[in-house]
């Protein structure tokens, strides 16, 4: 019996990255990988509503990539700096609507009321004897969720919809966490992506914290990081893996987290969510890149 196709699309400057990933009985059968480079910034023609010319020539390469497709939903991913970020604390024993309630508050809060958007909670581990439920949310505002309509016409009976950056490559962290052995010692999860780093500290499958961080420096993210750390409780010498995806990273990245975390920095491959090992792939190839395309794909 076929399984169920679904796909992820992310654009980033002038690129736009895709995967469609087949998932049938817990198996995932890769369909398509890969990029396309538009001569213009893919990112802002997309996410501002750019010229129709732009516009136009999106829909175009979306409809030839996917043209035999049988995916029945298509998730975008969202950059972290169209994102408004914020944590809610909810009592434990807070129902559905009063949680809701509250993160509803917040998000008023930390967006200066602006009406409309979508709202993404995402639930980070319990602290121990700690009588509350923590989140860490991403507001996206209307004016983006606005965006998708670009897509509509090219899938008019596909359902259409998106997921922030950090959600997304989580979901495929997470994936990729339960096909490898497990452990308990900490992770830093870094994504070097358009404008600054997503920062995000996991114990096994569970999300400690998240940041996006805005930094020039390769030394300032490195600092932001341990402190990422220290805010949990750990040294940099508790840190199991050092695991970055997104662009390539520059080796300045690469040296500055060596020297703050020793040498347990590297890349991740999501290839392996699909059956495909590391040396699948070419040493240049951006394989790191895909992990939050791949996480939109793995989203039900």
């Amino acid at each position: 019996m076929a399984g169920i196709s679904t796909a992820g699309v992310e654009f980033s400057q002038s690129l736009m990255r895709y995967a469609e990933v087949e998932q049938n009985d817990g198996r995932h059968r890769l369909v398509r990988l890969g990029s396309c480079e538009f001569g213009f910034d893919a990112t802002h023609a997309f996410f501002e509503r750019g010229t129709v010319q732009f516009q136009d020539a999106i829909r175009d390469a979306m409809a030839d990539i996917f043209r035999d497709t049988t995916a029945s939903r298509f998730s975008v991913v969202i950059p972290s700096t169209r994102q408004t970020r914020f944590a809610s604390m909810i009592p434990a024993d807070a129902d559905a609507a009063l949680s809701t309630a509250l993160v509803g508050y917040d998000a008023d809060l930390f967006t200066e009321g602006r009406e409309g958007g979508d709202v993404f909670p995402v639930q980070l581990a319990p602290q121990a004897g700690a009588h509350i439920e923590r989140y860490a949310v991403s507001h996206v505002d209307a004016s983006v969720s606005g965006s998708l309509s670009v897509l509509q016409p090219v899938f008019p009976d596909t359902r259409v919809d998106m997921l922030p950056s950090m959600s997304a490559a989580l979901i495929a962290y997470r994936a990729i966490v339960s096909r490898t052995p497990t452990t308990e010692h900490p992770r830093l999860l870094i994504g070097v992506v358009d404008d600054g780093f997503e920062v995000m500290l996991l114990r096994g499958s569970a999300l400690l914290s998240q940041e996006f961080v805005q930094v020039d420096a390769a030394a300032t993210l490195a600092y932001r990081s341990l402190l990422c750390c220290h805010r949990s409780g750990f040294t940099w010498e508790e840190i199991d893996r050092v695991l970055l995806y997104g662009l390539l990273s520059p080796v300045r990245v690469s040296d500055a987290l060596e020297e703050a975390f020793g040498p347990c920095v590297e890349r991740i491959n999501p290839g392996v969510v699909v059956g495909l090992e590391e040396d699948h792939f070419g040493d240049d190839y951006p394989i790191a890149s895909f992990l939050p395309v791949v996480g939109a794909a793995l989203h039900r």
